[in-house]
């Protein structure tokens, strides 16, 4: 039987190092410098730029007190791989987030004693409770640091680099894919396209001219427990996204940047039948061609989105792709032409999608309620629970509204059938 993780051990705290080639950090699969060479993972400033990178796409901020007012107590599992070439020296596969937090409570510290030694050589000016509250500090955030200078860990079983690539991404795979700890849909998409670049090379010894076969992608969909479909639709979106981003990165308005959320706008452009088919996007697309890739930019991105409530783009949210789809199915039930007025072949003359949508909502106010209320189950249905948890501060008071409405809906009805 195929071993992953050695047993348990303890390793000094400074002997760890996060890990450049980690997915979920979002670095395109061609910019990590991979595992053959130290000085590109443990060298002190790329070090020091990855720290940054953990502290952008992870919330450090809010783990940090939690792990100070409760300690430091080591539920889910650090994983690590002793690098062959500096031995001693561990790679964190799995607990960067918590590393970087740990090495910040470190840093804290000494300013924290910096600031109490100089409190008690004044001597004066501070209360006695200042002085119990400094020292309490002190004292939380140095029981934390000695319980982690030596920290457990559990390394994984991979003598070579190549090795440890090749059980990545099924180590992995168990434990985020299919885990209740979900990777970024961006950052899940990137390691699955990556995986599939590599599973390339391999079978044909180049890396230019990346075409999708079917057999790649059930290799790539077994490593990571995902159906085939889907994780042809990962590698195609990411690949999409990339490239889009690389080349409109520096088009954006000033001050804008592109987030990890926008490849929203091109998983719903795959996953809506309409949109696909408007997009040109075909099963075995990797980008989007240049005439579609200008239009969703200008449609998306051009204009500056600040809040989402102010937006003035014609998509003003990735979810409006999937509005346009439900308006397709209107329109071939209804006779109407809303989704048309969106047309990719004219696309400066494209109505906002705001306004575009109150005609649609507007029309559909005239039906009848049993309609309404099968169109809004069926909306439903397609959202996908990631995209609902990345949108969740926006959309809990909007279903909160819903479930209030129908609640009231529910007592009208009841009263009507008690008179009856």
């Amino acid at each position: 039987m195929e071993t992953f993780l050695k047993d348990s051990i303890k390793v000094p705290f400074d002997k760890i190092f996060l890990d450049p080639n980690n997915p979920r950090f979002g670095t395109p699969p061609n910019e990590r410098p991979g595992y053959d060479n130290p000085a590109q993972i443990f060298e002190a400033t790329v070090q020091a730029e990855l720290e940054k990178r953990v502290e952008q796409v992870y919330d450090v901020d809010a783990l940090e007190p939690k792990i100070v007012a409760q300690g430091w107590l080591p539920i889910d599992s650090i994983l690590v791989w002793e690098h062959p070439k500096k031995k001693k020296h561990y790679i964190v596969l799995e607990g960067n987030t918590r590393t970087v937090v740990l090495r910040r409570i470190r840093v804290r510290l000494e300013k924290e004693k910096t600031k109490l030694a100089r409190m008690e050589e004044s001597k004066k000016g501070y209360a006695e409770k200042d002085f119990d509250e400094q020292r309490q500090i002190v004292a939380e955030l140095q029981q934390i640091v000695q319980d982690t200078n030596q920290l457990t860990v559990f390394p994984v079983e991979a003598a070579t680099a190549a090795e440890l690539e090749e059980k990545l991404p099924r180590l992995m795979g168990v434990r985020h894919i299919t885990h209740a700890q979900q990777w970024s849909p961006y950052a899940l998409n990137l390691y699955i396209l990556s995986l599939y670049r590599r599973f390339s090379y391999e079978k044909h010894k180049k890396t230019a001219n990346l075409v999708l076969e079917e057999d790649l992608i059930k290799k790539v969909a077994s490593q990571v427990s995902l159906k085939p479909p889907k994780t042809r639709q990962n590698i195609q979106a990411a690949s999409a996204f990339s490239h889009f981003k690389r080349v409109y990165e520096d088009k954006l308005p000033a001050g804008e940047q592109f987030n990890d959320e926008d490849q929203y706008f091109v998983e719903n452009i795959l996953q809506s039948e309409h949109a696909r088919k408007q997009f040109e996007f075909e099963k075995n697309d990797l980008e989007l061609s240049e005439e579609m890739e200008e239009t969703l930019f200008k449609w998306a991105f051009k204009l500056p989105r600040k809040v989402e409530d102010e937006n003035p783009n014609i998509l003003y949210k990735a979810e409006s792709i999937r509005l346009w789809n439900q308006m397709k199915r209107y329109d071939n039930k209804k006779g109407t032409t809303f989704a048309d007025q969106l047309n990719v072949a004219d696309p400066d003359s494209a109505p906002s999608m705001r306004t575009l949508e109150a005609e649609y909502l507007a029309h559909k106010a005239q039906v009848s309620p049993i309609e309404t209320v099968h169109a809004l189950l069926d909306a439903f249905k397609d959202l996908k629970v990631d995209v609902l948890m990345s949108q969740a501060s926006h959309l809990s008071p909007m279903l909160q509204e819903l479930r209030t409405r129908a609640e009231n809906y529910l007592k009208m009805l009841e009263a009507v059938e008690t008179k009856a």
